[in-house]
């Protein structure tokens, strides 16, 4: 099963499109792709040359095995009963929509319900899911290849995880990007060039994240590795600790977790 009907043409389709054709697992002639706004169809069709671009529902759809659902929220009502969807595999990438929520607007029982991240968008983001009990073992193995092309996935039996998990990888390239800027703002505070900044900071976050990766240390190994008594890092860590930047954090994340959870109960 690989013909895919890709509902929403914008980033995340985009970026879905890109990772699965790229990887191999799809054919772009196996694709449809279904985008309501006329400019938007324009730009799809000229970057994917070969791909069924299509402002109508019922023809991305057709003769599509699984649909793959990447639009707003709140447009979800755009994959009605009369749609199709019931009878095919749908992925369904809509932050804060619940499988009972997809299930009652679409009236589909074999439902994946997924959360990949921005980072997705070069191959190295973080995708969790879910499924329902009418997705067979095959679908279970083809929607973790296909998530596998855009980065990382894991699978968790409970839906209520997929909340925990938006709140920790969805969002949090948005507290990197903070943590990035202030660095930068930092360097730049200091007397460094913001090119320079910019560079060594991304350099000193993209290193610092592999070696954490490959070393398999705690990290407060990796931490304390760096720290020398006395000097410049625990000067520098010793000012964070003061200004609880560890604690904010989590409760960053907690109350991301909260809000994700709020949005499933809408």
């Amino acid at each position: 099963m690989t013909k895919i009907a890709v509902v929403g043409g914008g980033t995340m389709g985009v970026t879905f499109i890109r990772a699965v054709t790229n990887s191999g697992i799809v054919d772009l002639s196996d694709l449809a792709v279904c985008e309501i706004v006329p400019e938007r169809r324009e730009w799809l069709a000229a970057e994917f040359d070969g791909l069924c671009v299509t402002g109508d529902l019922a023809e991305a759809v057709d003769l599509r095995d699984a649909i793959y659902l990447s639009v707003k929220p709140q447009d979800l009502s755009t994959l009605a009963r009369d749609s199709g969807a019931q009878s095919r595999l749908l992925i369904s990438i809509l932050a804060g929509s619940t499988i009972r929520e997809v299930q009652a607007s679409t009236g589909a029982e074999r439902i994946i319900r997924a959360m990949p991240n921005t980072p997705a968008q070069i191959g190295k983001g973080f995708t969790a899911w879910t499924a329902t009990d009418g997705v067979t073992a095959e679908e279970r193995q083809l929607v973790s290849r296909l998530l596998d092309a855009m980065g990382e996935q894991l699978y968790v039996a409970d839906e209520s995880t997929i909340d925990k998990i938006t709140a920790v990888s969805g969002s949090g390239p948005a507290y990197v990007f903070l943590i990035i800027e202030a660095m930068i703002n930092a360097a730049v505070n200091i007397g460094l060039r913001p090119d320079d900044a910019r560079r060594m900071v991304l350099q000193t976050v993209i290193g610092s994240s592999e070696f954490a990766q490959l070393s398999g240390e705690h990290l407060a190994t990796l931490k304390d590795m760096v720290t020398s008594p006395g000097g410049t890092t625990a000067a520098g860590l010793q000012v964070l600790e003061q200004r609880a930047v560890r604690s904010a954090l989590i409760d960053a994340v907690a109350a991301a977790h909260r809000r994700a959870e709020e949005l499933g109960r809408q």
